[in-house]
């Protein structure tokens, strides 16, 4: 996948997504933001596009939790929650991502893949 075709889907995602995030805190609020009200006290320890693109890569196969959650710098319960928003999106839009010819078993070796252009296979079918 060139990074042209990443961008598009990035781009495809990312509305959904964020749609998707702000029906499931609007159901745990119990409704509408409140008058005065910071939205988002909480910074994210990881990018919307980052989510996504973790979670292609999870369904890729690339790599194990472990790895994914060193490339990407967040433990692994924060890496699990992104996968877990991300992929309902995914299903929805019958995205269907090609497992990867090879499992990376660090960040530094997947990194090295990509940057050798060993990693750029077809990822979407």
């Amino acid at each position: 996948m060139s990074h042209e075709e990443l961008h598009q889907l990035l781009e495809e995602l990312i509305v959904p997504y964020a749609a998707a995030i702000e029906q499931r805190r609007h159901r745990q609020r119990g409704g509408n933001r409140r008058p005065g009200t910071r939205g988002g006290v909480f910074r994210q320890k990881i990018t919307d596009g980052d989510r996504i693109l973790a979670t292609i890569l999870h369904r890729r196969r690339v790599a194990d939790h472990d790895t994914l959650a060193e490339l990407f710098s967040v433990c692994r319960s924060t890496l699990w929650n992104a996968i877990r928003d991300v992929l309902p999106i995914l299903d929805d839009r019958r995205i269907n991502i090609v497992p990867a010819p090879r499992r990376y078993t660090s960040a530094s070796e997947l990194l090295e893949a990509i940057h050798q252009g060993t990693g750029n296979q077809q990822v979407v079918s």
